[in-house]
C-alpha cells in the first residue's frame, strides 16, 4: 500500500500522508514518496493549489518509533538518513511555487508539527491537538520546527512547546498563530477545498512570488535588500498575462478572470 497519496482533480493536488494504521507516522517508505510527490507536484504547471492531509483519526503522529527500536543498534545510520529524506521533502513543500494548504485533525505531533508549519496555510479541526512529543524520547524537534515555530510564537513560547510538550488544543493553536482558522471536524474538508480552489482561480505567478518573498524575508541582508528583491518580482509579475487581465478588470469592474500563467 502506497504511504503517500496523490490524487489531482482540475487545479488542486491533494497530497495524503497515507499510513493510518500508525497515526501516519513518518518512516522511510513515507519519506521517499513524499519526495518524489512535492518533486511531481513542483514540475506540474497544471497544479495551481496542494491540500496536504493525512488518511485516518489524525493528520501525523511524528517519527516511527517503533523503527527507531528496531534500529537501535545502528539508530546513527537510520535517523542520518531518514531526516536527510525528510528535510528535503519539508523544504521542498515550502518552496513549492504554489500555495499548500494542511489540513488539520486529530493527532499534530513530533514531525507533524514540522510538516503542519511548513505548509502555507493551516486549516485545524476542532479536534486537533498539537503535541511536540520529542522531548519524551530524549532529542530535538526537527523538519524546520525550531526554525518556524519561534517565528511564529516567539522564542520563549517555543522553548515552553518544545521542552515542556504539553499539548495544544485547537483554540490555543489558532491563539498562538500555529494555524489560521479552526473549524468543526465536519467541516474541515469542505473548508480546506474552498480554499484551495479559491487559490487555483487566483495568480499562481504572483502567490509564488509573494510566498518566496515572505519565507525569504528572515534571511535578508536588510530592508534595501529586500526591497531590490521586491522590485524583481514585481517585475515578474507584471510581465504575465494575469497582471494585464488583473489590471483590465479593475478599469472594468468586474472579476479578474486568472490563467494561472
Amino acid at each position: 500500500m502506497p504511504t503517500i497519496l496523490l490524487d489531482k482533480q482540475g487545479a488542486v493536488a491533494t497530497l495524503t500522508l497515507n499510513r493510518p494504521d500508525v497515526l501516519n507516522a513518518l518512516n522511510r517508505d513515507m519519506a521517499l514518496e513524499l519526495n518524489a510527490a512535492v518533486e511531481e507536484l513542483a514540475g506540474d504547471a497544471s497544479v495551481r493549489a496542494v491540500i496536504l492531509k493525512g488518511a485516518g483519526r489524525g493528520f501525523m503522529a511524528g517519527g516511527d518509533v517503533a523503527t527507531f527500536h528496531e534500529n537501535i543498534d545502528t539508530i546513527a545510520d537510520t535517523i542520518d538518513d531518514l531526516i536527510g529524506l525528510y528535510h528535503k521533502a519539508v523544504l521542498g513543500l515550502s518552496s513549492l511555487p504554489k500555495p499548500v494548504v494542511a489540513a488539520l485533525h486529530g493527532p499534530v505531533a513530533g514531525a507533524g508539527v514540522g510538516m503542519a508549519l511548513n505548509a502555507d496555510i493551516g486549516v485545524a479541526a476542532d479536534n486537533t491537538v498539537f503535541t511536540m512529543a520529542y522531548i519524551g524520547i530524549a532529542t530535538i524537534p526537527d523538519g524546520g520546527s525550531t526554525y518556524l515555530l519561534p517565528r511564529v510564537v516567539g522564542r520563549r513560547k517555543a522553548l515552553e512547546l518544545a521542552m515542556l510538550s504539553e499539548p495544544i488544543d485547537a483554540a490555543t493553536a489558532l491563539d498562538l498563530g500555529l494555524v489560521n482558522r479552526v473549524v468543526p471536524a465536519e467541516e474541515l474538508e469542505a473548508e480546506v477545498m474552498k480554499m484551495a480552489e479559491r487559490f487555483a482561480k487566483g495568480p499562481t505567478t504572483a502567490y509564488a512570488n509573494t510566498k518566496a518573498l515572505i519565507n525569504h524575508s528572515f534571511e535578508s541582508e536588510n530592508m534595501a535588500a529586500h526591497l531590490s528583491a521586491e522590485h524583481a518580482a514585481f517585475l515578474r509579475c507584471a510581465v504575465k498575462d494575469d497582471f494585464a487581465e488583473g489590471v483590465a478588470a479593475f478599469v472594468e469592474k468586474r472579476r479578474p478572470e486568472f490563467k494561472g500563467d
